[in-house]
């Protein structure tokens, strides 16, 4: 995986930028393919919550792929050469070469792009590959609810070629595939930065956290993905709200949301502690509460 920083002083405003020029460009290289791209990860919330607080950015492109919509045209070769030709190239690290892993450098950064391909089931490990060489996909359990679950949003971005502005419609999850992946991304790793991304979205998308409860409960009652739904919904509950055993600000979920924007005074982290833990606690019972109705 490309690389995540645990303290948000690390990210910084120019890299997102240039993340963004990436994908632009590489909506651009995949031609006719490139309305069946979903972008999911961390520069999900620069669309779904544009206002201010600005989100605090990413590092990298999670893009997931199609895999039937590309293997229905049959000519890998002219992807791989227009993702060469716009001046992406496999991603070497540590002396190996990744096929799901790409690489632009844009405005002299190093922008990590990763391919992606959904699969139901958890367990189902590894990459696909769309031509036996070059390029694959990471398997990612239940991306593709982004098919169907996307927002569509513009974007206008000045060319590193120096040949002016371009403009490119990209298409992200939507807040309730949103939270759900990175809440099931929660369940298997242990990332601060996962964590500022859900209470960010939370905070600051419009009409949050009910807009949103709402919605979720709407996809759960409606039964499709209801198993990954159910789970994201649990692991929030677990990692944030109260129980019989803990109070919910004593849990790792508000913990990491500290230790990430390194709140160093004690009123300030007991508060937020609290107030990251009561957020995802009123999102939660917001959703269950609309469940079954």
């Amino acid at each position: 995986m490309a690389e995540k920083y645990d303290r948000a002083a690390l990210y910084h405003d120019k890299v997102t930028l240039a993340c963004e020029v990436t994908l632009g460009l590489l909506l651009e290289a995949f031609g006719s393919f490139k309305e069946s791209l979903r972008l999911i990860g961390g520069l999900v919330p620069r669309y779904l919550a544009p206002t201010e607080p600005a989100h605090v950015g990413t590092t990298d492109v999670d893009i997931v792929l199609d895999v039937q919509v590309l293997m229905a045209g049959e000519d890998y070769s002219s992807l791989r050469n227009q993702l060469k030709k716009a001046g992406f190239q496999r991603l070497e690290k540590d002396g190996k070469v990744s096929s799901w892993q790409w690489q632009l450098v844009t405005n002299a950064v190093p922008v990590v792009v990763e391919f992606l391909v959904d699969t139901g089931n958890p367990k189902e490990k590894g990459l696909v590959s769309l031509d036996g060489e070059e390029i694959s996909a990471c398997r990612i359990p239940y991306a593709g609810m982004t098919k169907d679950w996307f927002v569509t949003h513009t974007i206008r971005f000045q060319r590193p070629d120096g040949a002016g502005i371009s403009t490119e419609t990209i298409r992200h999850a939507d807040a309730a595939a949103f939270l759900t992946l990175k809440a099931l991304a929660m369940k298997h790793r242990h990332e601060p930065k996962d964590v500022a991304d859900v209470v960010h979205v939370l905070r600051n998308y419009d009409g949050a956290p009910t807009s949103i409860a709402e919605q979720y409960a709407a996809r759960l009652n409606a039964g499709q993905f209801a198993e990954p739904l159910q789970l994201a919904l649990a692991t929030l509950e677990e990692k944030f709200c109260s129980d019989r055993y803990t109070d919910g600000y004593l849990k790792d979920g508000p913990g990491r949301y500290v230790q990430f924007y390194e709140t160093a005074d004690e009123e300030a982290r007991a508060l937020e502690l609290r107030q990251v833990s009561g957020l995802v606690t009123e999102f939660v019972q917001l959703v269950r509460a609309r469940v079954g109705r």
